[in-house]
């Protein structure tokens, strides 16, 4: 049975895990990133990171945040790594380990492995959106990812909900990011109430028991993300749309209200074959393996 490895890069950690063609995790490791990175430093962690999993694989897939350039292989900056720029991901691991290696953003590599080991596997094409401090999206056809240029495509997250609305990360106002996100329900609920919430787990706390204020950002985003998703069926017509993501965890919150939103607002005929729902939330290191099996065709 073939095996790969895949690499998610955090932040503050680098997750590496080898998993067969079922996408079963066979074996692991992780290191903490550097307290002062630069790129020499940080290649040095990541390669010494995946070295004890080399054994028996057919390549090594590697995701992480962008922005970065997908067809060099390049890690161009990182706003929670401070010190490193235009890393040689790519070039570096073939280099060093003699394997094909394949790199994309983190969101790709969810949507890929959602779309081979997922709940909606077996679809023809799917739309999935990572839903956590941001929004991200990737889709896939026929178990193809489609990656836009550079890797930089399916950025639902940076589409307008509201024009002129909440300024967000990106710079631009109204995205919908800023309506349904860790970050876009935290700011919102500062807005109104002047309170800082720690972490988006405290908002949907709130939600549960019965804050107004709390609800009724919920309310909204939910229906800002449903017009997004609807905008987004209407370009690609995929067979599924799956939702992914830490806040998929509150998803009984809201996952009723979003999908009866997005299957009154689009044509008819598309609801008579599409799927809805939450997925699996895979492992970032299984959706950067699995861009070594689409690949390799495994």
């Amino acid at each position: 049975m073939k095996q790969a490895i895949g690499v998610d890069i955090g932040g503050g950690s680098i997750r590496v895990s080898l998993f067969d063609e079922s996408g079963n995790e066979l074996k692991s490791n992780q290191s903490k990133t550097p307290d002062h990175l630069d790129n020499d430093s940080f290649l040095k962690t990541l390669t010494e990171t995946i070295r004890p999993l080399l054994k028996d694989n057919i390549g090594i897939g590697v995701g992480s945040p962008g922005p970065l350039n997908s067809e060099t292989g390049i890690l161009l900056t990182s706003a929670n790594m401070v010190g490193i720029e235009n890393v040689p991901i790519k070039q570096t691991l073939e280099k060093e380990f003699l394997l094909p290696v394949f790199y994309e953003n983190d969101a790709n590599c969810a949507a890929l492995g959602e779309a081979y080991f997922g709940s909606f596997k077996g679809c023809e094409s799917q739309l999935i959106l990572t839903l956590g401090t941001g929004v991200g999206g990737g889709f896939v056809k026929q178990g193809v990812l489609y990656t836009g240029y550079l890797g930089n495509g399916i950025e639902i997250g940076h589409t307008t909900s509201v024009i002129g609305g909440a300024l967000c990360g990106c710079g631009a106002r109204g995205c919908v990011e800023s309506y349904f996100s860790t970050r876009g329900f935290l700011n919102r609920y500062f807005e109104s109430t002047n309170t800082k919430l720690p972490h988006a787990e405290s908002f949907f706390e709130l939600v549960r028991k019965e804050d107004q204020v709390a609800k009724e950002i919920l309310h909204f985003g939910t229906l800002a993300l449903a017009h997004a998703v609807r905008g987004a069926i209407h370009l690609l017509n995929p067979e599924a749309v799956v939702f992914v993501g830490g806040i998929t965890n509150s998803y009984d919150l809201f996952g009723e209200q979003l999908e009866k939103e997005i299957r009154s607002n689009i044509f008819p005929i598309l609801n008579e074959r599409l799927k809805l729902g939450k997925g699996r939330n895979l492992s970032g290191t299984l959706g950067a393996a699995s861009l070594v099996f689409a690949n390799k065709k495994v």
